[in-house]
């Protein structure tokens, strides 16, 4: 047989093997990642704290929880699969299967359960995976947990890991803790919040503009002003209320509501006096106040006078 026959021969044996080889890989490749394989690759992603990585390992969570988890001051470390319960073969419908996992997250090693189920024929970590925390302020109806922004006392669901958590608006609050979230956790977290200057600050401008809208001339005396006309003696009917601002009242915040003291306002009145005859007279008083109550949105304050 000559060369060149020994030499195609081989070619194509080679040929026959190299194609063999390729068909393996694809089998390997193209097969579903095992419970534990999937698991790993979630505890992967966590210890990365990448927000794209969890994303991909196909766990289904609100861009909220992505993008707290950006913010993380501590991630998980050490992550390993302790054991697998369940089926592990072909993910299909209606079967589930148990990761135990151990990890370590700040100071301490924690264990925990993984459930994985079925996805559009992979494995993939269910609601299990991260957990849920709820803050209560003392102070506000909005919290930043992780750099977002979430009503107070609202479940929001959080990756494993340890996130700053503050009061909102930061430019008017102050108050800072954090909290560690491991899987499966419900947690619950008192926040102390204190007033800032600035808050004091802003409520006063706001007053102030809302006093100044209380000096428009109409037929009834405003209201939310903290204008109290003692008239009845004097007229029978009024047709104009007047208003003239000598000194704004200095206002005092709390947590929950205001109280503004020691303003100057001049009152004229036009009408018909007790005799029947046109009359109009001035008050003034020294002792101006305003009583109210006070809330917080995500980025700013709200008076409501009484």
């Amino acid at each position: 047989m000559s060369h060149r026959r020994w030499w195609l021969i081989g070619g194509a044996a080679g040929i026959v093997v190299t194609a063999a080889a390729g068909v393996w890989i694809w089998q390997a490749t193209a097969r579903p990642a095992t419970v534990e394989e999937t698991a790993v690759a979630y505890l992967r992603a966590l210890e990365s704290g990448d927000p794209a990585a969890v994303e991909a390992t196909g766990a289904a969570m609100q861009q909220e929880t992505l993008d707290a988890f950006s913010d993380a001051t501590a991630l998980v470390e050490d992550a390993e699969v302790i054991s697998v319960s369940g089926d592990d073969s072909a993910p299909v419908g209606g079967v589930t299967a148990t990761a135990e996992i151990s990890f370590r997250l700040g100071d301490d090693r924690h264990s925990a359960e993984l459930t994985l189920s079925p996805v559009h024929g992979k494995w993939v970590v269910d609601e299990s995976g991260w957990g849920v925390v709820t803050v209560v302020p003392s102070t506000g109806s909005f919290v930043s947990v992780g750099g977002q922004t979430v009503p107070a006392g609202e479940a929001t669901a959080l990756l494993p890991a340890t996130y700053p958590v503050t009061a909102a608006p930061a430019n008017l609050l102050g108050g800072e803790s954090s909290v560690t979230v491991v899987p499966g956790d419900e947690l619950s977290v008192d926040l102390e919040v204190s007033l800032r200057p600035e808050a004091t600050v802003a409520a006063q401008k706001q007053l102030d503009d809302q006093l100044e809208a209380c000096t428009t001339a109409g037929s009834a005396p405003p209201e939310g002003c903290g204008i109290r006309i003692p008239w009845g003696t004097e007229f029978r009917a009024v047709s104009e209320y007047r208003y003239r601002i000598e000194k704004l009242p200095t206002l005092t915040l709390t947590g929950s509501a205001f109280t503004a003291d020691d303003g100057a306002l001049v009152a004229t009145l036009t009408g018909t006096g007790q005799d029947g005859a046109e009359r109009e007279a001035t008050y003034r008083t020294d002792s101006w106040s305003v009583r109210g109550d006070v809330t917080f949105s995500a980025e700013d304050l709200v008076l409501s006078p009484w």
